[in-house]
């Protein structure tokens, strides 16, 4: 192609919007190979093109402030126009910064983000951006999600395309607005037009999940082997791994391998967790553990989130290595600060229970945070809990139930029965016993048991519904087959007084005996009084058999914890598949963390 007819061509990509053209135009004035240099044309484009997001452009514009290309030297905007690019890993950039750093620059972060304000309030895009980053990730100011969700709206409705991005994570994980995968997709395939490649796998990936647009593996094999022919090293990994999985294709080992070599040769971190995997489960090579844990501590280094979560696990089971949770926990911790939302989730527990790390709340609490900003919806329930409680934060009701309701409305039935709590107590919230009925029944119709016993409650007591006795103990009924004490009770009481059907003696017998065995006074003195026998109340419930009340109740929580709890043996023998059985449940209802532990899971057992 001539080169007149490819800069038009760049130029109306550029006018459209497009900042790969944009950039391609920086590169055509600054290398001057069909035409003279002119830097300060060259400086324009990239300046363009670093506004609205390109990761290479804004090294580029480093590059510019720091040797006086078209521009007056300064080290100062140099070295915050490189921690753009490097804030998404950009090698070069983290690199100028390091240079920066042996000579003695101390980046202060409050400058910084006072810095981006300040540009922000000037309506510069990139430092939206740049300040939405800042306000999500708590650098330079407390964490406010919400500030960073109008940040990045802000600069994405002018064009920038890491905002689009983000807003599109946003909507697809829950995290700041109610879960929208319709959306995302949409976000996901404007910033795919503008030229964002990142953004191309993650449409591929909605279309091989189904979220937003309809599963289909098969399609999403197709655009991934595409976009592999386009040369993007992340394609490549990403086409090994549809081949170990076997989406949209058969699994094919031998070509995992050979697909995660080739993207490792073109400088793809993620393809030596991919080699790692292979083999570490002698998948398209002969299983050698000891080249496993070298390419996970490899990729690990390179900051490869997946495989410090893989070596966190597997110092946690003692699996080909030795068992060590002091180092499990050094290493979930590396992933859950390069933001893997699974690993802050695990953190967040480990500093609960106190496994390889002190206790502490208040780091608990941060990493919850954390997790429940990636849109982990059990993360999101215990920042909640956390600031009903002031356990690890100062007390806040307002923001705890604004937490139940994130986690609510990503599907998690505990936060649904305590978003219901809430309102019908008015707690951190105006008080609103129609809006409580409304989500106690959607965690009710969901199968849990404590929401199922409060309907049950409106309709015998007619709070907030017309008073209904058949209805009532069709629901203490459901309630008490979930194991709830006080509804066995009532459903005795139900039957032995004929309220809401026909008194039944041995009904009522069979519930009060139930109730009683769970420790409730009044039923084993009913019990008692009529058959003049003692009742033995069963054994304190152990955390594990709580989980698992729960759990069967269908708290996507407590399964994901039965999860872990089969996968590591805790409280129970080691049953992957068990685990594996816990965590789907959990994910079907929209458990972030089960279905990354599902994923994983799958990694490490096939």
């Amino acid at each position: 192609m001539a080169w007149d007819v490819l800069l038009e061509e760049m130029k109306t990509g550029a006018a459209a919007g497009n900042i790969t053209a944009m950039f391609a135009l920086g590169q055509y004035y600054a290398l001057g190979k069909e035409t003279a240099v002119d830097e300060d044309e060259s400086f324009k484009w990239y300046r363009m093109a670093a506004d609205l997001g390109h990761t290479a452009a804004e090294y580029m514009m480093g590059q510019c402030y720091s040797n006086g290309i078209a521009v007056k030297k300064d080290d100062e905007e140099a070295v915050l126009w490189y921690i753009r690019a490097a804030e998404k890993g950009d090698r070069r950039s983290i690199g100028a910064i390091a240079l920066y750093s042996e000579k003695g620059w101390n980046f202060n972060a409050r400058t910084a983000f006072e810095f981006y304000k300040d540009r922000a309030s000037k309506g510069e895009t990139g430092a939206m951006y740049m300040l939405g980053r800042f306000h999500y990730y708590g650098t330079g100011t407390a964490p406010d999600i919400d500030a960073a969700f109008s940040l990045y709206t802000k600069a994405a409705d002018i064009g920038h395309i890491d905002a689009i991005c983000e807003l599109a994570f946003m909507h697809r994980n829950g995290a700041c607005v109610e879960r929208d995968g319709r959306k995302a997709f949409e976000l996901f395939v404007k910033a795919t037009k503008m030229g964002h490649r990142g953004a191309a796998l993650e449409v591929i990936r909605c279309h091989a999940e189904g979220i937003g647009a309809d599963k289909d593996e098969k399609m999403a094999f197709d655009l991934m082997s595409d976009l592999v022919d386009t040369g993007y090293e992340a394609a490549e990994y990403e086409l090994g791994r549809y081949y170990l999985e076997g989406i949209g294709t058969e699994p094919d080992p031998l070509y995992a391998f050979g697909w995660f070599s080739v993207a490792s040769s073109h400088g793809s971190v993620d393809a030596l967790y991919g080699l790692a995997q292979c083999y570490q489960r002698g998948r398209g090579a002969d299983r050698d553990k000891k080249k496993a844990l070298e390419l996970y501590k490899t990729a690990a280094e390179f900051g490869q989130k997946d495989a410090m979560v893989a070596l966190g696990h597997m110092y946690s089971d003692g699996r080909d290595v030795q068992k060590s949770d002091k180092e499990a926990f050094k290493w979930f911790l590396a992933a859950a600060e390069h933001d893997s939302e699974y690993a802050q989730f695990i953190v967040a527990q480990r500093y609960i229970e106190g496994i390889g790390v002190s206790k502490n709340d208040k780091d608990a609490f941060k990493w919850s945070l954390r997790s429940a900003y990636n849109g982990n919806a059990t993360a999101q329930f215990n920042v909640a809990e956390a600031y009903i409680n002031g356990r690890g934060v100062k007390k806040n009701e307002k923001l705890g139930y604004q937490w139940f309701l994130r986690s609510a409305r990503n599907g998690h039935h505990r936060s649904q029965y305590h978003v219901g709590v809430c309102l019908s107590k008015g707690t951190g919230v105006t008080k609103n016993l129609g809006e409580s009925f409304k989500w106690h029944m959607m965690a009710a119709d969901a199968g849990y048991g404590k929401s199922q016993y409060f309907i049950a409650q409106c309709y015998s007591e007619g709070r907030g519904v017309p008073k209904d006795d058949k209805k009532a103990l069709e629901w203490y009924l459901k309630a008490a087959a979930t194991g709830h004490v006080l509804a066995q009770y009532y459903a005795g009481h139900h039957y032995a007084n004929g309220i809401g059907t026909k008194a039944d003696e041995a009904a009522a017998m069979r519930w009060y005996t139930r109730a009683a065995k769970q420790g409730h006074t009044y039923s084993r003195q009913l019990i008692e009084g009529c058959s003049g026998e003692k009742v033995r109340p069963s054994v304190s419930q152990t955390p594990f058999e709580r989980h698992m009340e729960d759990a069967m109740n269908g708290d996507a929580g407590a399964q994901f914890i039965m999860g872990r709890y089969h996968e590591e043996g805790i409280g129970v023998g080691k049953d992957p598949e068990k685990a594996k059985e816990w965590y789907v449940r959990a994910a079907d209802q929209g458990h972030a963390g089960a279905k990354n532990a599902l994923n994983m899971l799958i990694k490490k057992y096939g």
